[in-house]
């Protein structure tokens, strides 16, 4: 198959699009409108580059009265488009006829293009609360929480970059429309929370940093910081033996699921008990290599970007911008004897001409 061009406008939700198809090779043009909220101000910069980096960009105002017909020109080179703006501001721009005759137009929108909420307004946390993830977030008895940065926007737009992508190349001769709704999106994130209301008449509740249902899977001061633990049925026996308490595998009060959930504050006394003194290093050795327990740690951003698992995956990966040399992360993932794919330079801002003229 040939290259696949795109064209990109809007925020964080189509850039994360963009991004993906620049990725896997495809040309990316972006349009950045000067009035996007966005892109104004220094805080934005890293993310630009993540975001944004060897994409063709030109700067054009989409609320000028030029700007439909210069998007239709644009859209019709491009086998893909995707947008994350407004339905409203999607129909002044004439998008139900942008593109040619084999094209995929891919829309994110807060709830749909089409019924009783489409032309609502939704930010990330709105739309976090509507879809019950707010709800479930923080400790009992306390004020629910969100989830910070672009994380709702990143994953509507694997959403949409799956469904643009599975459309193209099932019918890469006709036009195909992608309708994402971020409301939508963070509903399908919950694990089980809407089966167990409809399966078992239960509204799932707040358990700060434990699971809930399964125990231990929850998080845990140690000498230096914080660490967690995945100690579920499978590795139930092998975390006793991390403990250093083998006997807790018989213990009445532990011996099963339903007894560990009963009785966590008692399990987690005697886990901080057995555990507290040592650090994150010791931890993460004791039991992800000696007892093979799921074990994590809570890094700092420093550490972060020394973390010894991925530089031995070599996620962090250099990019040249503005005379300098800097971290980037990497692509979330690979194929099996791939390595990660070389983080693109930025490319200067072109005119609407040079692009139409390429």
């Amino acid at each position: 198959m040939p290259t696949t061009t795109v064209l990109e406008l809007g925020g964080p939700a189509a850039g994360y699009v963009g991004k993906l198809y620049r990725r896997w090779g495809a040309e990316v043009c972006r349009i950045d409108d000067p009035e996007d909220p966005h892109t104004a101000g220094p805080e934005y910069a890293a993310v630009d580059l993540y975001l944004h980096a060897g994409k063709r960009r030109l700067l054009a105002d989409l609320a000028s009265d030029g700007a439909p017909a210069l998007l239709a020109r644009l859209a019709e080179r491009a086998d893909v488009i995707v947008a994350d703006l407004p339905p409203s501001r999607l129909d002044t721009l004439g998008w139900s006829k942008l593109g040619g005759t084999a094209c995929i137009r891919t829309a994110i929108t807060p709830f749909g293009m089409n019924g009783p909420r489409r032309d609502w307004h939704g930010s990330s946390n709105v739309l976090l609360a509507l879809g019950g993830e707010t709800f479930i977030m923080g400790d009992p008895g306390r004020a629910p929480l969100t989830i910070p940065g672009r994380y709702l926007h990143y994953q509507a737009g694997q959403y949409a970059y799956a469904a643009s992508v599975a459309c193209r190349r099932q019918t890469p001769d006709s036009v195909r429309d992608v309708d994402v709704s971020v409301y939508e999106t963070a509903q399908s994130l919950h694990q089980f929370t809407t089966v167990m209301w409809t399966h078992n008449d239960t509204v799932r509740a707040r358990h700060g940093n434990d699971f809930g249902v399964l125990h231990p899977i929850t998080m845990y001061p140690c000498k230096d910081g914080w660490w967690a633990t995945n100690a579920d049925v499978i590795f139930w026996d092998a975390f006793t033996v991390m403990l250093g308490r083998p006997d807790l595998a018989d213990d009445p009060r532990f011996n099963t699921v339903a007894g560990r959930v009963t009785n966590a504050k008692a399990l987690d006394q005697l886990v901080m008990e057995e555990l507290g003194d040592k650090t994150r290093a010791e931890l993460m050795e004791l039991g992800q290599v000696t007892c093979r327990v799921p074990t994590g740690i809570l890094n700092t951003l420093d550490e972060l970007l020394e973390d010894p698992h991925l530089r031995e995956r070599n996620f962090w990966q250099p990019m040249a911008a503005g005379g300098r040399t800097l971290k980037m992360a990497g692509s979330a993932f690979t194929f099996m004897g791939e390595g990660q794919p070389a983080q693109p330079a930025p490319i200067p801002a072109a005119s609407a001409e040079e692009v139409l003229d390429d």
